[in-house]
């Protein structure tokens, strides 16, 4: 009996082995493709993988082979397409950068990040209208939301990437201005939409760049209210940034509101030249000795505030140059909350 016994067990695991030699071969025979493509893929990730580690190393030549090796065995890998994107617009190569944005896409078309580099280099090449249309998908796209506290908000994330691209959107249709030439009432529109898109940009992201370009694009419309307020708030955001002062300072002057131009031009004239930009301070320092011009001739200034136009904490106008004074025992934010200081903002507060 117990012969039996062994002789049937021995004969039911030869069987058992028997058919699963079988069933694996006849597997690996009808899903040959199947098990190919996991193992491509395995392969692929293998190589993104060498590819991420070349990255971080900033060795992009060797990025590029690894990224290119892993997409072949995996096409499926947006992120490799994306990151091999991104290391073609690094060596301004913006026809592959395209392409493999192009792809990343095609795989996964929510990829918001990648759609608005995408548009971003779209503008480079100067396909503008294609790159206000990817924008457009963006804005208008509407996901489903997760959050994980402390790890992942999805609507967060999707709202700062709608902002982004309503700024990057008043960008392509503030260039599209520039290439309607001598035909005024084209460029007046397109500003007019680059207006809109800012604004919406301000609502989400409340940063100096949004501020500055919506004050910039209000200036070229003639809209003075609303372009010093939005330069003030630059200001306000980021007050040792020269850009705004200056852009206030030639807004003020055209309102003939020379005392407060003046002012502007002082601070963009005093951060230029902390930085070292020669070129442009000399630029600076000529129009503001035109404004000094002018106030003397309308009688602005008396013979005291003549030989010394300001002088607050730690800047001094003498000679026809702002020069820095050291401040004596204040401590660096002084010095940001003189430049935070918005000339006549009053005024462009009221007219809003």
């Amino acid at each position: 009996m117990n012969k039996f016994k062994k002789i049937l067990h021995s004969t039911t695991t030869k069987v058992i082995s028997t058919v699963l030699v079988i069933s694996f071969v006849l597997s690996g025979f009808f899903f040959f493709d199947f098990y190919l493509v996991q193992y491509n893929k395995i392969k692929g990730y293998w190589w993104v993988f060498k590819g991420d580690k070349a990255l971080k190393k900033q060795d992009l030549q060797t990025a590029i082979n690894c990224y290119e090796k892993g997409i072949v065995l995996h096409p499926g890998h947006y992120k490799a397409m994306y990151n091999l994107a991104n290391i073609y617009v690094v060596y301004e190569d913006y026809y592959q950068a395209l392409k493999n944005y192009n792809k990343a896409l095609l795989v996964k078309p929510e990829y918001e990040i990648a759609r608005i580099d995408y548009a971003i280099i779209l503008t480079k090449t100067y396909d503008i209208d294609k790159s206000i249309e990817e924008y457009k998908k963006v804005i208008e796209n509407r996901p489903r939301f997760y959050k994980i506290p402390f790890l992942i908000d999805t609507k967060k994330s999707y709202t700062y990437n709608k902002g982004v691209a309503y700024y990057n959107m008043g960008l392509a249709y503030r260039t599209k201005s520039l290439t309607a030439g001598l035909n005024k009432q084209v460029s007046k529109q397109y500003l007019k939409q680059a207006s809109q898109s800012y604004e919406q940009a301000v609502e989400i992201l409340d940063n100096y760049s949004t501020n500055y370009n919506l004050g910039l694009v209000n200036q070229l419309l003639k809209n003075n209210n609303q372009a010093g307020y939005y330069y003030c708030r630059a200001i306000e955001l980021s007050p040792m940034d020269y850009e705004a002062h200056f852009n206030l300072a030639v807004l003020l002057n055209d309102m003939k509101d020379y005392t407060n131009s003046q002012k502007e031009f002082q601070k963009a004239g005093l951060l230029l030249d902390s930085k070292g930009e020669g070129t442009k301070t000399k630029y600076i320092y000529n129009v503001l000795d035109e404004v000094n011009k002018k106030i003397a001739i309308h009688n602005e200034l008396n013979k005291k505030e003549q030989e010394v136009i300001q002088e607050e904490d730690n800047q001094v106008y003498k000679a026809g140059k702002l020069v820095v004074v050291e401040p004596r025992n204040k401590k660096n934010d002084e010095l940001e909350k003189t430049f935070r200081t918005c000339a006549n903002r009053e005024f462009f507060v009221g007219g809003k």
